[in-house]
């Protein structure tokens, strides 16, 4: 590759690279054509990038990014897993495949400001997603006032029942 080819290379995955918060770096040597293709077509569909990219160029690229904590995993055949949405389900895709693809490797990544281990993307991808975590917050937050209003409720009630049970023992008496 020349040297105008590297440096385009190098500045456009710099900004790539400062615009990310999550992204997963696999080693995918031993992966044939047709499953390196399967691979980005899966990623794709959740809209996530799947990159091979030369160790040196990522390197330079990744100064002042997030992707500078995992320089001393930048060695081997790597490819870089770019997540602009959803890193859950990401990970759920590669959980996916990895029976399929045993060549296919994780080797660490990034979550916000948080280093990954391959474990933690593993450990990742059994949560739910976000959709489903935002519902089920939203049914707490709903319910919460439903059931305030049936414990209240239920102390007048009785109190209710009370009141009148006093007065059909007066009506009774008399």
């Amino acid at each position: 590759m020349e040297r105008r080819k590297k440096e385009q290379v190098v500045e456009e995955l710099g900004a790539k690279l400062k615009q990310l918060k999550y992204m997963f770096l696999t080693e995918y040597s031993g992966m044939s054509v047709a499953q390196t293709t399967k691979l980005r077509r899966e990623l794709r569909n959740v809209d996530v990038e799947f990159s091979v990219v030369k160790n040196s160029l990522l390197r330079i690229a990744s100064e002042g990014t997030r992707a500078a904590a995992l320089n001393d995993k930048y060695s081997g055949p790597n490819a870089i897993i770019c997540i602009n949405k959803d890193p859950i389900a990401a990970a759920k895709v590669l959980a996916g495949l990895f029976k399929e693809m045993p060549n296919l490797k994780l080797k660490a990544g990034f979550l916000g400001e948080q280093i990954l281990t391959p474990e933690d993307i593993v450990k990742l991808s059994t949560l739910p997603s976000k959709e489903i975590l935002m519902g089920k917050l939203l049914g707490l937050l709903q319910s919460m006032p439903q059931r305030l209003v049936y414990v209240l409720s239920g102390n007048l009630n009785k109190l209710m029942m009370t009141l009148t049970a006093i007065k059909n023992q007066k009506e009774e008496a008399a």
